[in-house]
């Protein structure tokens, strides 16, 4: 909390790109890539240059435990440069929408396409893109992906579809597997509530009750204990119960 918030994104991509196993590290570098405006995501880019001698696009690109394709649209995701406006096109989102419901009805949610909207499309006309695919098809986008494609890559392409067009629903889903089951996802639970406390803390805890029936505090409380529930609950600020 105490850091500056490139220099803590660009810690937390770098122990991401040295972690194996969890899964959690691929939400790490979603996160970063896709739930930052391009102004911070260029000074994280710029933070992890100076704190580690290299950038953030050579490390993700040589990362052994990334296998192809999602080391690609990782890499594509994290050097974006998005139009920060609220210009949409509207045949485009019409293209782009048809461009996404071929590749994902064929199982193939890697296209180079998709990539590529993905990485170079504001969210603005994201957003217009998948309102589109909803009229079109009658279902959403993150529905189809669920029920066709089952990779790791077709998982974190929903985590991305998420995290630049309604990132509330990923960081609930966070906060949500943080505290399920036995014991507390600590790293997890304090990653989401610190990096969005002052950003969108508010539509995630009413995303949270909508889904889960409950608040984020009260399983804050149920989970955590002593100064770090404190901070937590500080950080997450007030809601009814």
């Amino acid at each position: 909390w105490t850091m500056d918030p490139a220099e803590r994104d660009a810690n937390l991509v770098h122990g991401a790109l040295r972690r194996r196993g969890d899964g959690d590290h691929l939400a790490v570098l979603v996160e970063v890539s896709c739930a930052s405006d391009p102004d911070h995501l260029v000074a994280v880019r710029r933070a992890y240059r100076s704190l580690f001698g290299c950038s953030v696009e050579e490390d993700l690109a040589s990362c052994a435990a990334l296998q192809q394709p999602l080391r690609k649209m990782l890499v594509s995701l994290v050097s974006s440069y998005r139009y920060g406006g609220d210009r949409v096109d509207a045949d485009v989102a019409k293209l782009e929408a048809s461009q996404l419901s071929e590749a994902v009805r064929r199982k193939q949610p890697h296209h180079d396409e998709v990539v590529r909207i993905l990485s170079t499309r504001s969210k603005p006309q994201l957003r217009a893109t998948l309102r589109r695919y909803r009229e079109d098809h009658g279902t959403d986008i993150v529905e189809d992906i669920d029920s066709r494609c089952s990779s790791q890559f077709a998982r974190t392409l929903k985590s991305a579809v998420w995290c630049l067009t309604s990132p509330e629903k990923h960081f609930a889903e966070m906060i949500r597997e943080s505290v399920v089951g036995l014991g507390t996802y600590e790293d997890m639970l304090t990653r989401v509530v610190v990096s969005r406390a002052e950003i969108d803390m508010r539509q995630i805890k009413e995303e949270y009750r909508a889904r889960f029936k409950t608040t984020v505090t009260c399983d804050v409380v149920d989970d955590t204990s002593f100064g770090y529930k404190d901070i937590l609950l500080a950080l997450v600020g007030g809601e009814e119960e």
